[in-house]
């Protein structure tokens, strides 16, 4: 589908071009129209690009529920986490957030210096998640935004 969309910008760049380059072959409402219409749909090219791209990392990526050892400070905890949390916690854990992540155990708080030892989904698996709009983090609870 973004291959129509990226043949459909370059025809619709072609016959801009064309019209600029003999001026009154095309009126200027027209020319105006082409003008427009270009950035829409360079957009959406990019867009559908970007879906696809998403949906091929998804599909070769692993994301599955994952045990993880949580040390904050001098304490250790072990948590079970769902699929959906971990990568809540790996965008949590690469954007430097302070976050509390609610666990059957209790609340637990993860700052940017917490060590965390397990499998946590790859960083591309999140984004991939995140562009599709599946990421839903209700586990996770945000104290603080991420330091730049």
């Amino acid at each position: 589908m973004s291959v129509l969309y990226v043949l459909l910008t370059l025809l619709c760049a072609g016959t801009l071009l064309l019209f600029l380059a003999r001026p009154g072959l095309a009126r200027p409402l027209v020319v105006w129209g082409l003008a427009a219409l270009l950035p829409l749909l360079a957009a959406l090219a990019s867009a559908l690009g970007t879906q696809a791209r998403a949906a091929r990392v998804l599909a070769a990526g692993n994301l599955s529920a994952a045990q993880v050892s949580v040390t904050t400070g001098a304490r250790t905890q072990t948590l079970t986490l769902s699929a959906q949390d971990a990568a809540c916690l790996e965008r949590a854990l690469r954007l430097r957030s302070t976050v509390t992540l609610d666990t059957p155990g209790g609340p637990v708080t993860v700052r940017p210096g917490t060590r965390v030892q397990g499998t946590l989904p790859s960083r591309q698996v999140v984004e991939a998640l995140t562009l599709r709009g599946e990421l839903h983090c209700p586990a996770l609870r945000t104290l603080s935004a991420p330091e730049r």
